[in-house]
């Protein structure tokens, strides 16, 4: 047993026992964290396959990627991959990312921002807490309505799931335009128009890609419904900011519930917004936690392994990613 599989971020010892009990029989594993700072070279250098959370400097330096001279595969442990730096990385290495690790919870939190933003329950909240015992306006009764989920991996065929649960109509889109999800209509982008124009409720959970940068704009937003709800769990900077806050000033009946957003602690070291959104209140909020739930973590590593154990066996393998999506 030669191979070697090296993780590159901190682990627990609970997720370190996890991971030689699913690479048992199939590779040896070493832990980059733990290497003193002269051996990293070396653990590198000997990985055939490489497994990240995201790949991002924050667990491996760009300067270090040209020490996996035997690499074959890399292996995120989440789905996004925004944060991998395809220019470095060798054309003959694939690159695959983790789908659907943790979309239950995804769908749960889209659901609970759909559900708050249809019944204003924010809204009344703050109102009675302030004492004022307010009735006056709707809510929005969603069955029957229409919710495209733009994005078909693991976490829109989960969100499509929930949607269909309210006895809504549910649309997709993705990139091929065929899917095994539950809806009644699929698309590709080029459909994008048709589908937000029939919409009630948008879910964006596309990769942010070169494609995807700004998708929602001006142009898309004028296409959708103006007392419409928009949920972003995908990444901040498919949605054009600027255009987003200037669409919330001008149509108070639009809603949107976001947690991914443009500038957070991790990728660019602090929440940031270049707009008071938090000054209106058609918006609801949440730090980047719609995956945040206990137990999910080990999950997402015994997926992430089988994917790299079907690889190593000359099985097709899930979630591997096109570079030119990713490259400027």
């Amino acid at each position: 047993m030669d191979t070697m599989a090296v993780v590159t971020f901190e682990t627990s010892e609970d997720e370190k026992a996890l991971f030689r009990e699913c690479f048992q029989g199939v590779a040896r594993v070493g832990f980059l964290h733990d290497a003193p700072a002269r051996e990293r070279r070396r653990v590198l250098e000997k990985a055939a396959v490489v497994v990240s959370r995201s790949f991002s400097p924050r667990e491996i330096a760009p300067e270090e990627i040209s020490f996996l001279k035997q690499t074959r595969l890399i292996q995120l442990v989440f789905s996004g991959a925004d944060d991998v730096p395809f220019h470095l990385i060798p054309e003959h290495v694939t690159v695959a990312s983790n789908p659907g690790a943790f979309s239950e919870p995804v769908a749960e939190h889209v659901l609970a921002m759909v559900l708050s933003l249809a019944k204003r329950l924010h809204l009344k909240h703050d109102l009675l807490a302030n004492g004022v015992f307010d009735r006056s306006g709707l809510n929005t009764f969603l069955k029957g309505r229409t919710c495209t989920v733009v994005g078909l991996g693991g976490n829109g065929k989960a969100v499509a799931r929930v949607m269909r649960a309210l006895d809504m109509k549910v649309f997709g889109i993705n990139r091929s335009g065929k899917t095994d999800a539950p809806v009644d209509r699929i698309g590709t982008l080029e459909d994008l128009k048709e589908h937000l124009e029939a919409s009630d409720v948008v879910v964006l959970t596309i990769p942010l890609t070169q494609r995807t940068r700004g998708l929602i704009g001006t142009e898309a937003l004028s296409w959708m419904k103006d007392d419409a709800i928009l949920i972003n769990v995908a990444r901040g900077p498919v949605i054009d900011q600027e255009v987003l806050y200037e669409h919330l000033q001008k149509k108070p009946d639009f809603r949107v519930g976001i947690d991914t957003w443009w500038s957070e602690p991790a990728h660019h070291g602090e929440f940031s917004l270049d707009y008071p959104f938090f000054e209106l209140s058609n918006i609801i909020g949440s730090p980047h936690v719609a995956d945040a739930v206990a137990g999910m973590t080990p999950t997402a590593i015994r997926l992430a392994v089988e994917n790299i154990r079907a690889y190593l066996s000359g099985r097709e393998i899930r979630g591997v990613l096109t570079r030119d999506d990713y490259l400027p």
